[in-house]
This record gives structure tokens, C-alpha cells and sequence, in this order.
């Protein structure tokens, strides 16, 4: 009898735990735009699939005093529940900043690297890929902080995928880092992608990952549809390489076509 009452506490535990978590990851989602904007000329689409219940990646769109679009897409080191804590920090921490320096990308990163490593004792850090879009030009300006390269491809480039160089470490490692800004030209038919670490590390077995040769395989053929219909092609390729096997960490893919 005594066995049975911990095995019904036990469970009962499990479950509020499970409802808990669940719960976190809500909130989590509300921080996140609920849609994209719509302009004249441009197509976006994101998508973010959690390993658990909560999530370490996150994203974020919005429109700057000047009317350029500001577009992030970050990760947390590891997974769970602290990972999840961390991400609302850093988060706040990013909106904060980018009032403060609404065009600077590396100052943005400057700030939160310094607020993470003063206001943390945490041994975790954040990767993020920050950049704004003039959607008049086409222009990006961008930073980069030891995130995984974006990828930019369409007409102007034969129709080949290329990598947007770094331009820093991730942030909360090092104190007095700095990280430069770059610029790259988005013209009509041109598509970037940017992701996480999830999407390339998405296992077949222990031994095999999706890869960076695979994604940039699987972008190439689909330049032609909608930017919807291209992040669901990319998508549908990293399901079909890890067939049932489960996320083996928090996903997020970003499409933007200018059309």
C-alpha cells in the first residue's frame, strides 16, 4: 500500500510537472509574432519546432522607427528548462537594446554581451543573427554572433547557395568583444534562409546529421515557389532524412523571398 501511494504521488507529480512545462512553453510562443507583415515585394515565413516542451530558439520581426525591418533569429546553448529561462532573458534583453540602438546591429550585440556577463552567472551563451531589411533597396545590415551562417541564394548568383560570413563570438562568452556589421544585397528573386543549429544537426542515426551539403543541396530547388512553399520544401527534406526519429534539438527556419 505504501508502494502504491509513492507510485500515485509519483504520477501525480509527473503530471503537474508535464502541465507546468507545458504552460511555459505558451508563454514562451506569445513572446513571438504571431504574423508576418505584409509588404509589397517580399514574402516571409518562419517556422519553430520545439524538442520539448519549452524552447531555447526564438525569433522576431518588427518594423523600426525608419520603416527598415528588423529580423532576429537566435538559440540558446542546450535545451529545457534552463535553456527556455535564458531565452526570456536574452529576449528581453534584445528588445531592450534595440530601442537604444534601433540601426546597429553590433551595438545591440555589444549591450546584451555585456548585460548577460555582468547580470548572469549562468554557463550558458546565446547565438544570434540580427539584421535589418531596407525592403526599398534590398539592402540587409547585419551582425552575426557565432550563429550558423545565412544562406542567400537566387538569379544573381546562379542560382547557387552562399554563405553570409560571421562577424563575431556568441554572446555571453567573452567580456570587450565586439562584433562588425555587414551588408548584403537582397535583389528580386533572391531568397535568404536563416536557421538554427537544429535544422543541420537533425539526425538519421547518432552518426549522421543533415549537414550543411544537405541544406544548401535542398535549397537550391526550391527558389522558384513562395516563400511558404520553399521553407515547407526544406522542411519536408529534414523530415524525410531523420524518418521517425525524434528532433534531437529545438528547429527554426526563416524564408525571405523578395519577389
Amino acid at each position: 500500500l505504501a508502494l502504491r501511494r509513492l507510485q500515485r504521488e509519483l504520477e501525480w507529480s509527473n503530471q503537474k510537472m508535464t502541465r507546468e512545462l507545458a504552460l511555459a512553453g505558451e508563454v514562451q510562443a506569445s513572446f513571438l509574432p504571431n504574423k508576418m507583415p505584409e509588404i509589397d515585394g517580399w514574402q516571409f515565413s518562419v517556422t519553430l519546432q520545439p524538442a520539448r516542451e519549452t524552447s531555447g530558439d526564438f525569433y522576431d520581426m518588427f518594423t523600426l522607427p525608419d520603416g527598415r525591418l528588423g529580423i532576429l533569429v537566435a538559440d540558446v546553448v542546450d535545451k529545457g528548462v534552463c535553456a527556455a529561462l535564458f531565452m526570456s532573458l536574452s529576449y528581453a534583453l534584445f528588445r531592450t537594446h534595440v530601442q537604444q540602438f534601433p540601426g546597429e546591429p553590433e551595438r545591440v550585440f555589444d549591450a546584451m554581451n555585456d548585460h548577460i556577463l555582468h547580470d548572469t552567472n549562468a554557463d550558458q551563451f546565446v547565438t544570434a543573427f540580427y539584421g535589418i531589411l531596407d525592403p526599398q533597396s534590398g539592402v540587409m545590415i547585419y551582425s552575426n554572433a557565432g550563429h550558423p551562417p545565412a544562406l542567400i541564394a537566387g538569379e544573381g548568383y546562379g542560382r547557387r547557395a552562399r554563405w553570409l560570413a560571421k562577424t563575431g563570438m556568441p554572446l555571453g562568452i567573452l567580456p570587450d568583444n565586439s562584433w562588425q556589421r555587414r551588408e548584403v544585397l537582397i535583389a528580386p528573386q533572391d531568397v535568404l534562409f536563416l536557421f538554427t543549429d537544429g535544422l543541420i544537426d537533425a539526425e538519421e542515426n547518432p552518426d549522421s546529421a543533415f549537414g550543411l551539403e544537405n541544406m544548401v543541396s535542398s535549397v537550391e530547388t526550391k527558389l522558384d515557389g513562395t516563400a511558404v512553399a520553399i521553407k515547407e520544401g526544406v522542411l519536408t527534406d529534414v523530415r524525410q532524412f531523420i524518418g521517425d526519429r525524434p528532433l534531437f534539438d529545438d528547429l527554426l527556419l526563416f524564408v525571405i523571398k523578395h519577389k
